[in-house]
C-alpha cells in the first residue's frame, strides 16, 4: 500500500465525515448543538391570540413548532399540549391563533427544530382571552396590557375596555364619596392587576370572582394606575380568584405588584403607628407598609406576629402598601 493511497485515503474520510456531519451533529440521538432557542411574546384582541417570536440564526433551521395548552408547563410535558402550527419559513416570525374560547388562559412555547431534529425550547407566553361581550365590540384589554410594565400606564388618558376577575368587591375599601373594586388577569402573576374607581353606584354589583367587562378611561392618579368606569359591560359571577402572589416584604415596593392580590408571610409589626393607618411590617427582607382601606378592627402593636397577611398592594403618598380587603385577611 503506497504512501499516496493513504493519502487518498485519508481524504476521502474527512469528505464523508464532514458530509455526515453536515452543520453541527449526524446523530439526534447522539451529541450534537442544539439549536437556538426563540424568544416568545403573547398577545390577545377579541379571541385571537398573535404570538411573536425572535429568529434562529442557525443555517440548520428546520421548523418553528408552535404549542398552545390552557395550562403551564409545555416544555417539560408537550403531550399536554395541542400543535398550533408548524412553520418552515425561517423569516415568518409571528403568528395569530383565532377563534379561542372566551374567558380563558391560554399558554404558548415554541420548539425550535434543526435538520438534525435536535430541539429547543423557548420561554413560555400567556395570555387570557376576555369575555365574549366584548365591550360593544372594541379591542378588550388585559390589565397587564393596561399596565404596560411600566410606572405610567401606556394608556394613561385613553378611552379603554378592560377584562378581568373581581378581587376586591366594590365597598371593600373605604372611599368618603364613590367607590374602588379590584380586577387581575386569571392568570395572575406581575403586573396582572388593576384598580377600578367608579361614580354614583356604578361598580356596586361587582363581587369577588365576578368576571367582568368595563369600559372607561385611564388615569394616574397621583401615581396609582386606574381605569375610571364609565360603564360594566358584562358581568358573570363565580369565576375562581386568583391566588395571592406570595412575595417578600420588600418586593411590596416594586410597581410591578401595583394592583395585584399577594401575600407575605412570617411578618412582624415593626411600627405600629405610621399615621393614617397605616403600620410596618417585615419579613426580614425589609419594610412593607400595610393600610386600613379595608374593613378591618385589628389595631397593630409593634412586636405582633402574623403567618400571613393577604390584600391588593396600592400606591398612594409617594408609598406602595398592602390593602387587606377584611379580617380574614390577616392570619395571626
Amino acid at each position: 500500500m503506497t504512501l499516496r493511497f493513504l493519502a487518498a485515503t485519508a481524504i476521502l474520510t474527512a469528505i464523508l465525515l464532514v458530509a455526515a456531519c453536515g452543520d453541527d451533529e449526524s446523530n439526534p440521538q447522539g451529541s450534537g448543538t442544539n439549536p437556538t432557542a426563540s424568544s416568545l411574546t403573547a398577545s390577545v384582541s377579541s379571541n385571537t391570540a398573535t404570538l411573536a417570536w425572535t429568529q434562529c440564526p442557525d443555517d440548520d433551521f428546520s421548523s418553528y413548532v408552535l404549542y398552545r395548552s390552557e395550562t403551564s408547563g409545555i416544555a417539560s410535558n408537550p403531550s399536554s399540549a395541542s400543535l398550533a402550527a408548524t412553520i418552515t419559513d425561517q423569516d415568518s416570525l409571528t403568528y395569530a391563533d383565532g377563534d379561542l374560547d372566551w374567558n380563558t388562559p391560554y399558554y404558548y412555547a415554541i420548539q425550535t427544530v434543526d435538520s438534525s431534529q435536535l430541539t429547543a425550547w423557548s420561554n413560555e407566553a400567556t395570555i387570557t382571552t376576555p369575555d365574549s361581550s366584548g365591550g360593544g365590540g372594541g379591542s378588550v384589554l388585559t390589565c397587564f396590557e393596561i399596565q404596560g410594565q411600566a410606572d405610567v400606564s401606556p394608556y394613561e388618558n385613553d378611552d379603554v375596555t378592560v377584562t378581568g376577575i373581581v378581587t376586591a368587591s366594590a365597598g371593600e375599601y373605604y372611599h368618603a364619596e364613590n367607590q374602588f373594586a379590584v380586577i387581575e388577569d386569571a392568570t395572575g402573576g406581575e403586573w396582572s392587576g388593576l384598580v377600578l374607581y367608579g361614580y354614583d353606584g356604578i361598580l356596586n354589583n361587582l363581587v369577588r370572582g365576578d368576571s367582568v367587562v368595563v369600559s372607561g378611561y385611564v388615569k394616574e392618579y397621583f401615581g396609582l394606575t386606574e381605569v375610571v368606569v364609565s360603564s360594566v359591560d358584562f358581568d358573570d359571577p363565580g369565576h375562581t380568584v386568583p391566588v395571592p402572589k406570595a412575595i417578600s416584604t420588600a418586593d411590596v415596593n416594586l410597581e410591578k405588584w401595583e394592583g395585584v392580590l399577594v401575600s407575605v408571610s412570617g411578618v412582624t409589626v415593626t411600627d405600629d403607628d405610621l399615621g393614617y393607618g397605616e403600620w410596618y411590617v417585615d419579613d426580614g427582607s425589609g419594610d412593607a407598609r400595610i393600610d386600613d382601606l379595608g374593613d378591618y378592627t385589628y389595631s397593630p402593636s409593634t412586636g405582633d406576629t402574623f403567618a400571613e397577611i393577604i390584600g391588593v398592594v396600592f400606591y398612594s403618598h409617594d408609598n406602595y402598601k398592602i390593602e387587606p380587603r377584611n379580617e380574614s385577611d390577616l392570619t395571626q
